[in-house]
């Protein structure tokens, strides 16, 4: 499929699409006044204020804290991997996931925290299981850059997560327990008095880990225990100004046991721990100027660190030791102003200071950057049918220089349940020090090298003066320095409420990438394990659609469907099989043949096809859940060698540097997860639920996805409404 021919056939069959919206437009009219009215949820992720989930002209998800405790989730990473359109992504070594959107990768995603950005991207994917569910109030996420309002992190998209604010006095108290001997705890309590709030929560997480590979030495996944602390204090100067001081403290430790190779390919037990730690302070102080002027000044810092040492028990001596420390700080000022009923202002300017260390780089030196800030949105209601959002971004970096973001979004109601939606924008990613100067070799999970761009040269020379090397897998000269990511986006769909109470959601996207930076395997050592460094592909394209159905089948029962398909492939890869300049070789016959253009497949770790079906069930203290999550074949990207003492084959089998429909797939599979819960009138909750209920596993390709886990968990909750006086 040719770039772009997602968005012409959308715009060649538009006429179509509206005369269809038309034809039941009548009908959804009329079912307008028939079935029951319900508030839209308010998001604030996508314009920066408080707005309408439904009045967005750019693709927005919601998830709700209420179904969050039905499907009975512990961490973030549950939550989004049952949402349509996000995929879960191994990192290089195949531990360890990140969030896709839209099949880009988990670097082009914004991760927020009350609109303040995660870090600890110390292998190019935050880990985000170290999230806590418990306190959150909703997940907002919106698809498409958002480079116009956050910068170069968000070319593919935002997900931020809000926090529960106290509302009169309330505590929760919560335990759950299941398989692998895995404990959760947690505690909250809010009140506001006067004008002063309070908020705290505080959760507990422990778990023996699983084996999927016992013939092996080690698990799969280690044990741990963690532990997460929250503290929101607020103070009402006036009814026009107020201060909140949020904070928040992880400390993660694992307990390791692995078997490592050494340089001469000897296999070698050895025992350890880990420890991870990430913490935040964030005060904002909020001051309304006039019935039409908030201004809002905010400061927030942020640490992250982690450890790893691995003792080899035989000798008693150090084999292993691996660190990486992150700061961020950011001040910034907001000024939101509403020009009369049509414009609605936002303005901001802040800085952002960044430095990293770890041995990773070969080195204890820290590397600095910083980068200087500045935006503009309007929001334009020409009439009450058309909304309009266009923006942009200025960003100054002290080593990469200046970039502009710009964004234009629409919204055009055709009626009162079907409108139509448009945007278009640019993203915005420059290398970061890791693709840069990383100069990391990980024994501990079976052997892997990771070497940036301004080192990988010159140490496959050493490599291979010293005899290391058994092959290169490409020219490391090819390499070259690397160039900052350009991208730009479309995203065209709409909205239509049909048949009394079927809501559809439909959009198709289309991102094109310049300078796309892929993990590139470059070489392999005597000891059969990979060397990887990073690439440059010249252009890169992901596009397809997105629908999603909605049906309340009854008052207690509501339905939901969610697939997408997806098309993502290297433009200079699809020019060369067009001209016939791609070969591939049968690996039983050796008979080279010439590679067609619909068996090249595409970018690695990307499905063609992911879906969801949900159904939820509510009435009188009962609620219940049955969620089905699919996800099609793939192949892996690159990795080659051994990872906890699984041998993995080479994805490229015909040897040709692409992935094609004669290369190696991971198998397409289907999670089911089932949940009850009965709460009842003194405030207990009980709860059982089992994920995985098919008990899917593939311990090489797929080593984050654990076997069937049962669990049982009870809540008890008491609050109380407080009056409060300013």
């Amino acid at each position: 499929m040719e770039p772009g021919s997602l968005i012409f056939a959308t715009v060649k069959f538009l006429p179509a699409l509206l005369l269809a919206f038309g034809i039941v437009s009548a009908h959804a009219q009329e079912a307008d006044t028939l079935a029951p009215q319900r508030l839209e949820e308010l998001v604030i992720t996508a314009t920066r204020t408080e707005r309408t989930m439904g009045a967005l002209p750019m693709p927005v998800m919601l998830v709700p804290k209420n179904q969050i405790r039905t499907m009975g989730s512990l961490r973030l990473t549950e939550v989004l991997t049952e949402q349509t359109g996000l995929a879960v992504v191994p990192q290089v070594n195949g531990q360890g996931s990140g969030i896709q959107i839209q099949g880009l990768n988990p670097d082009y995603t914004l991760v927020l925290l009350n609109g303040e950005p995660l870090i600890g991207r110390y292998t190019g994917s935050l880990e985000l299981s170290r999230i806590a569910v418990g306190n959150i109030k909703q997940i907002e996420i919106v698809k498409g850059p958002s480079s116009s309002l956050y910068g170069s992190d968000a070319l593919a998209g935002v997900v931020n997560i809000i926090t529960e604010r106290p509302e009169g006095t309330r505590g929760h108290l919560y335990s759950r327990y299941g398989t692998n001997n895995t404990l959760d705890m947690s505690a909250e309590y809010g009140t506001t008095h006067g004008r002063w709030s309070l908020y705290g929560f505080v959760n507990r997480y422990s778990t023996d880990g699983y084996d999927l590979s016992p013939q092996n030495y080690g698990k799969t996944v280690s044990p741990f225990f963690s532990y997460t602390g929250n503290l929101r204090v607020g103070y009402s100067f006036s009814p026009r100004t107020e201060l909140v001081v949020s904070g928040r403290y992880f400390r993660e430790k694992q307990q390791f046991d692995f078997e490592v190779l050494s340089s001469n390919n000897e296999k070698i037990r050895t025992s350890g721990d880990g420890l991870t730690s990430d913490w935040n302070f964030n005060p904002v102080l909020t001051h309304r100027l006039s019935d039409r002027a908030k201004l809002t000044a905010r400061f927030y810092a942020t640490g992250y660190q982690t450890e790893t040492r691995l003792v080899n028990p035989a000798t008693d001596t150090v084999y292993y030791t691996d660190n990486f420390r992150q700061g961020f700080m950011r001040p910034e000022a907001n000024l939101e102003y509403f020009a009369g009923k049509q414009h609605a202002l936002t303005f901001g300017a802040g800085a952002n200071l960044e430095s990293v260390e770890t041995g990773r780089y070969g080195d204890a030196v820290a590397r600095n950057q910083e980068t200087t800030y500045g935006f503009v949105q309007d929001e334009w209601t020409p009439s009450e049918r058309l909304n309009v959002i266009g923006g942009l971004r200025f960003d100054y970096n002290n080593i990469y220089g200046s970039q502009f973001s710009p964004k234009l979004s629409l919204r055009y109601e055709l009626s009162k349940s079907i409108s139509l939606k448009g945007s278009y924008g640019v993203g915005f990613k420059a290398p970061d020090f890791r693709q840069l100067y990383l100069n990391f070799n990980n024994t501990a999970a079976g052997g892997y090298s990771v070497l940036g761009t301004e080192v990988v040269e010159g140490r496959l020379a050493e490599m291979n003066a010293q005899g290391l090397l058994s092959g290169y897998l490409i020219d490391p000269s090819q390499l070259g320095n690397l160039e900052a990511e350009r991208s730009h986006a479309f995203n065209v769909g709409g909205r239509a409420t049909v048949f009394r109470k079927l809501t559809a959601d439909l959009n198709f996207f289309y991102n094109s990438i310049d300078n796309l930076i892929e993990t590139q395997a470059v070489a392999v050592t005597t000891a059969n394990q990979t060397i990887y460094s990073y690439r440059n592909i010249k252009r890169v394209f992901t596009q397809g659609l997105e629908a999603n159905l909605s049906y309340p089948l009854t008052q207690r029962i509501s339905l939901s469907l969610g697939y997408q398909l997806l098309y993502a492939k290297d433009a200079d890869v699809v020019d060369q099989v067009e001209q016939g300049q791609v070969f591939w070789r049968d690996p039983e016959t050796l008979v080279t043949r010439r590679l067609k253009p619909e068996e090249y497949f595409g970018l690695y770790n990307r499905s063609r096809h992911m879906g969801n079906f949900k159904i939820f069930y509510s009435h009188k203290g009962w609620e219940g859940s049955a969620r089905v999550i699919y996800r099609g074949p793939y192949g892996m990207g690159d990795i080659r060698g051994n990872i906890q003492g699984e041998v993995l084959p080479p994805s490229d089998i015909n040897g040709n540097g692409i992935l094609d429909v004669y290369d190696h797939f991971v198998s397409g599979y289907a999670q089911v997860n089932l949940s009850v819960a009965r709460s009842l009138e003194s405030g207990l909750r009980l709860q059982v639920g089992v994920d995985n209920l098919l008990d899917y596993t593939d311990p090489i390709y797929i080593p984050n996805l654990p076997g069937r886990l049962l669990y049982a968990s009870v809540g008890y909750t008491f609050h109380r409404k407080t009056k409060t006086n300013n």
